[in-house]
């Protein structure tokens, strides 16, 4: 699990108070969320009994972004050192960000920075584009990119490890996002060699 990132709050610890204050003030209106399901038909050509992460793709400053994380116990939306160079983006772009983060590896990880890009998720009508934080980070990853929960709030998005696919609403349609099980699979392997 990610701890860090702009989710709780935010970066200062009176908005991380306030925000901690909302939960007693809940009030009786829910929120309008659409009803998503999965069925048989988001399982074809999935491995019965897997155990696999969901690793999709999703465009990112206009480019195709594979090896995409999604991972639901992160707190911060994470970009990693070498797709950040490889998308031709400079570090003298990148914000400050003050916080130190816990959960990649066995030490406290200083961000580079942080970076507000385009993010589209989907495909032609059945997409969805966010301006997201992407925290920059210098550390080895067989991942090019991580989402974390914040963002998959915002996108409103349900994943399904079982199904292996992430859905979420788009113009009054439900968009479906399949993960890639062999490069899931890749992925992990690379990981348990860094």
């Amino acid at each position: 699990m990610i701890a860090g990132g702009f989710s709780g709050g935010g970066l200062t610890k009176s908005s991380r108070k306030r925000y901690l204050k909302e939960v007693y003030y809940v009030g009786e209106e829910t929120p309008d969320l659409p009803t998503i399901s999965f069925t048989k038909e988001d399982t074809k050509e999935i491995v019965p009994g897997h155990d696999d992460l969901v690793v999709i793709i999703m465009i990112l400053a206009n480019a195709n972004l594979h090896r995409t994380l999604v991972d639901q116990r992160s707190s911060a939306d994470i970009l990693f050192k070498p797709t950040f160079d490889k998308l031709g983006l400079e570090e003298k772009e990148l914000k400050s960000y003050p916080d130190t983060f816990f959960g990649l590896g066995d030490t406290s990880i200083r961000p580079l920075g942080f970076s507000s890009l385009y993010t589209t998720f989907g495909k032609g009508l059945k997409s969805k584009t966010l301006n997201i934080d992407n925290i920059v980070v210098d550390i080895a990853s067989s991942y090019n990119a991580l989402i974390g929960r914040t963002t998959l709030n915002r996108l409103g998005a349900i994943v399904s490890t079982p199904h292996l696919c992430m859905k979420f609403l788009t113009h009054e349609e439900i968009a479906t996002i399949k993960a890639d099980s062999k490069l899931a699979r890749k992925c992990y392997n690379e990981s348990l060699n860094l």
